[in-house]
């Protein structure tokens, strides 16, 4: 549903040093880049676009779940993200297949330059896949792979495994690793667990700089009692690196719970999540007997926090135009 409303000229950043610690300059001038609105901080508001947060301040009033698209202009500092219909219409002017990448970019808040689309673009064409095979091409360059056309083969056909075939090619994968196969003669194999394990090898390979990887792909695989969990793999590289690990369960009696482990070169960190405060005092029960088990690990727990899944609004606004 779109509905017209008064949306704000612009939206205007202010150094972020103190949130993130990395540089604004990272985002490409020029860029279609969408938001997302975490936080209402004095008069303004703590964004997060392309994996940095941020303080903007808008002349629209704005809650927390907000989404908005717009052109980043790093030309002055601090730098404005340009939301006037006249400023978004060369975007009105592409193709077909453009508009397609255009949107699957933004959908997984990744910066849409000319280059990269016409980039894409011409794989789609010289490769002559459909744009069904679309969201294959983004997962490769989101995690800085090469555009190959058997990789997009590859996870177009893990994106559309059941959660039975996940069961079954999981637990044969596993029996093979106990049966003291090596690793590298399950992901040479022809067989379907063969695919699925190469599936697997793609997707671990972190996604850049992306701090809500929800709309990726995740890794997905099977817990002994028969659940499913899936698993989602970033990285951030400056100011220094970091790698994080989501993972999505559904626990029997409480719902579902997100994880999330940060690593740097010397400690890591825990966050459990869930969708009630009642699941969570059950979590903090066992909170003390985790921490000390995960402390015998050889690498250095730095925290264990508690918390609650936070749901985002889908809407998003574009110019002057909010879609809900």
């Amino acid at each position: 549903m779109a509905l017209n409303m008064q949306g704000p000229e612009s939206i205007k950043f202010q150094d972020q040093q103190a949130l993130s610690g990395r540089s604004l300059t990272s985002i490409p001038n020029g860029s279609l880049v969408r938001g997302v609105v975490l936080e209402v901080k004095g008069d303004g508001y703590i964004v997060e676009i392309w994996g940095q947060r941020m303080f903007a301040v808008s002349s629209l009033n704005l809650a927390v779940g907000d989404r908005f698209t717009g052109i980043w202009d790093s030309t002055s500092m601090p730098p404005v993200l340009k939301l006037k219909p006249e400023e978004l219409s060369s975007y009105e002017r592409l193709n077909g297949n453009e508009r397609a990448i255009v949107n699957a970019l933004i959908e997984r808040q990744l910066p849409v330059t000319d280059d990269l689309v016409k980039k894409l673009s011409s794989f789609l064409v010289k490769s002559g896949l459909d744009l069904d095979k679309l969201p294959m091409l983004v997962e490769l360059y989101a995690r800085g792979m090469p555009l190959d056309e058997s990789y997009v083969k590859v996870l177009f056909w893990y994106f559309n495994l059941t959660d039975d075939q996940i069961k079954r090619y999981f637990g044969s994968v596993r029996e093979k690793l106990k049966n003291n196969r090596d690793m590298e003669n399950v992901l040479q194999s022809d067989r379907e667990e063969g695919l699925y394990a190469r599936s697997l090898a793609l997707l671990s390979r972190p996604l850049k700089d992306v701090i809500y990887p929800y709309h990726f792909i995740p890794l997905r695989f099977c817990l002994k009692d028969g659940e499913n969990i899936r698993v989602w793999v970033t990285s951030q590289e400056t100011p220094k690196k970091v790698i994080r690990l989501i993972f999505h369960f559904e626990g029997v009696n409480v719902g579902l719970i997100e994880g999330e482990l940060v690593f740097d070169a010397n400690s890591y960190g825990v966050t459990l999540r869930s969708k009630s405060e009642e699941v969570t005092a059950l979590l903090s029960r066992d909170l003390p007997s985790l921490a000390a088990a995960l402390s015998e690990l050889p690498i250095k727990l730095a925290y264990i926090n508690l918390g609650q899944i936070r749901d985002f609004k889908e809407t998003m606004y574009f110019g002057f135009e909010a879609k809900a």
